[in-house]
C-alpha cells in the first residue's frame, strides 16, 4: 500500500509499506493493505512504517490518520524519526 506521511512543510514520507501501526484515541491499531476506509485522529506516541527493507519509527505529539484504497495519508503537525 502507499503510505504517505506530511507536515506542514513538506511531504516527510512517500513510499510503498507493508503494514502500518499507529496510536489512535481508540488504541493502537495496524493497517494492512487493502484495510477499509478510516479516519482517525492520532494521539502522541509512535507509528511504526513497515516495509520491506525496514522499519521507520516516528515520535508524533498527534496528527490525522485517512485510510482509501490502498493508501494511508498521515498529516503530523511534528515529525520525529526515532533511531
Amino acid at each position: 500500500m502507499q503510505v504517505e506521511v506530511l507536515t506542514p512543510r513538506k511531504i516527510e514520507f512517500q513510499g510503498e509499506a507493508d503494514d502500518v501501526i499507529l496510536p489512535t484515541l481508540s488504541g493502537e491499531i495496524a493497517v494492512l493493505s487493502f484495510h477499509a476506509p478510516l479516519i482517525s485522529v492520532l494521539k502522541p506516541g509512535r507509528i511504526r512504517i513497515k516495509t520491506k527493507k525496514e522499519e521507520i519509527v516516528i515520535q508524533t505529539d498527534g496528527g490525522v490518520l485517512q485510510v482509501a484504497e490502498n493508501s494511508v495519508t498521515i498529516l503530523l503537525k511534528n515529525f520525529h524519526v526515532q533511531i
